[in-house]
């Protein structure tokens, strides 16, 4: 690649970044010998990157970049100085914060969608006893012993990179391929993830499957078009191939968590199944080709309205954050909040505010359900192909689609 100075600083500004607050950068897929460079350095002190990232900020309008591409960039320069200024100890409220991070306002999820929640929850998880024993009876009979998981992830790779391509032809790089590493987690004290795409570069990523965490055969589909076709690992290799290779565009060699790159690419994530299937298709799926046996599980309707009420999910995890960073509430208080819905297990809720808690992926939280709303509200519960191959193609922030 032909970086230029100003690529070069910004790049190793980042991973500057990344010294003190380790997985700030979520992947890196540019010139190796800048990585070998601030490894091999003594910790830079946050005063420099201060001065370091506002002579970037300065220096941006004299690079010649078109209005958009300089848009961008100046975007993710706040951002990054957003998190130099929280680890040299200003006091930023945290609204700003986020704002100055992700480019987008951060609001509470309205409460009326929320006060709905557990009723339609108890409309698609009919039966007897309470909401609580049926969720965690259905838990127990939906749950894929672990000796099955990497068989039914590939098969869900392998149907939704078939639809994907169907839906997208010629998008796709001839060599790109995915990776499926099995990983337990057997640290109580860490964060869990059921799924994590690690992307690789050159076309390639390690996706990353807790055998023991949140597997159920219903999952998968979701599961492997978020992870893979047509979300994250999708949006990785069209814009590696697209903007980074083909325009020598350094932005895109790199991921921040803490930007409002991240809100985009979950956004795409979540909604990517909706991209190849309607909820009718979804359901059918999923019985037809993942469940053990049909005859004992519930109606195609049925598992449909419970697709269609899964999808709220991301406003109490959204609600759940707000709670906790925006108005302080105790883990006690949160588990007890959480635990009303009698929705979600015990394990599934103080996972979540570990993660809420966690200095890189605290702020995350809300990157699902905002970037799904902003496509939503732009393009519709089920974007057209057109609208989707935007997404994945070109460099968009999050405040492009309010």
């Amino acid at each position: 690649m032909n970086l230029s100075d100003f690529g070069i600083k910004f790049l190793c500004l980042a991973h500057r970044i990344d010294k003190h607050n380790k997985g700030y950068v979520d992947f890196y897929i540019g010139p190796k010998k800048i990585r070998k460079i601030i490894d091999n350095e003594a910790i830079t002190s946050p005063s420099k990157l201060l001065i370091d990232c506002k002579a970037l900020q300065k220096d941006l309008f004299k690079q010649g970049y078109d209005k958009k591409r300089e848009r961008y960039l100046e975007k993710m320069l706040t951002a990054m100085r957003t998190s130099i200024e929280i680890i040299n100890g200003a006091e930023i409220p945290f609204k700003e914060q986020f704002l100055r991070l992700y480019d987008v306002a951060l609001q509470p999820v309205n409460e009326s969608e929320l006060d709905n929640l557990k009723e339609e929850f108890n409309a698609a998880y009919g039966g007897l006893g309470s909401l609580e024993k049926r969720m965690n009876d259905l838990r127990v009979r939906r749950t894929v012993p672990e000796g099955k998981v990497f068989e039914l992830f590939k098969k869900a790779l392998n149907i939704t990179r078939g639809r994907t391509k169907e839906l997208f032809a010629d998008l796709l790089p001839e060599n790109e391929h995915i990776n499926i590493d099995l990983v337990k987690n057997n640290n109580s004290n860490e964060a869990k993830w059921a799924c994590y795409n690690w992307y690789l570069g050159n076309f390639r990523s390690r996706i990353q499957v807790n055998p023991n965490y949140n597997m159920y055969w219903t999952a998968f589909l979701s599961a492997a078009a978020h992870e893979g076709y047509p979300g994250h690992h999708t949006e990785f290799v069209v814009k590696e191939q697209k903007l980074y290779r083909e325009l020598n565009q350094f932005e895109h060699s790199i991921l921040l968590l803490n930007s409002p790159k991240l809100i985009i690419s979950e956004g795409i994530a979540n909604t990517a199944v909706n991209m190849l299937c309607d909820y009718r298709e979804q359901a059918d799926i999923n019985l037809r080709d993942f469940c053990p046996d049909s005859s004992k599980e519930d109606s195609l309707e049925i598992i449909m309205a419970q697709n269609r009420v899964k999808g709220k999910m991301s406003l109490y995890l959204h609600n759940l954050a707000y709670c906790a960073l925006i108005d302080g509430w105790s883990e006690e208080r949160l588990i007890k909040y959480a635990t009303s819905f009698e929705i979600f297990s015990q394990e599934n809720i103080r996972n979540r505010i570990k993660l809420i808690f966690n200095p890189v992926h605290s702020t995350t939280a809300f990157s699902y359900n905002i970037g799904s709303k902003l496509i939503i509200n732009k393009y519709g519960e089920f974007p057209s192909a057109k609208n989707f191959r935007d997404l994945l193609i070109n460099p968009i922030l999050p405040s492009d689609l309010a």
